[in-house]
């Protein structure tokens, strides 16, 4: 059965899929506390300079991420006071 077939099958609500979905779903819940413990081992064996390396690491990341120019000159505080306005003028605020 391939992907999108299977997907809508698991969407329809008639019992047998429905077990299916509570299936995955424990199932996922299991890998999720698996990943978890993964994560935790890994971490636990760093030395603290490679936790302050990998912490800094992560915070240098910001400055790889460029924002949507189009919102960064203000907060648009000023855009919804005058939506607010043009609403009020048209009686629906």
């Amino acid at each position: 059965m391939d992907l999108p077939i299977r997907c809508a099958t698991l969407l329809s609500m008639n019992p047998a899929n429905i077990a299916e979905q509570k299936r995955l779903v424990a199932q996922w819940q299991e890998t999720g506390l698996v990943l978890e413990q993964l994560r935790y081992a890994a971490l636990a064996v760093q030395s603290p300079a490679e936790s302050r390396q990998a912490a800094y690491d992560m915070l240098q990341l910001g400055g790889l991420l460029h924002g949507d120019p189009s919102r960064e000159p203000g907060s648009g505080m000023v855009e919804m006071q005058r939506l607010f306005g043009v609403l009020r003028a048209h009686g629906r605020a």
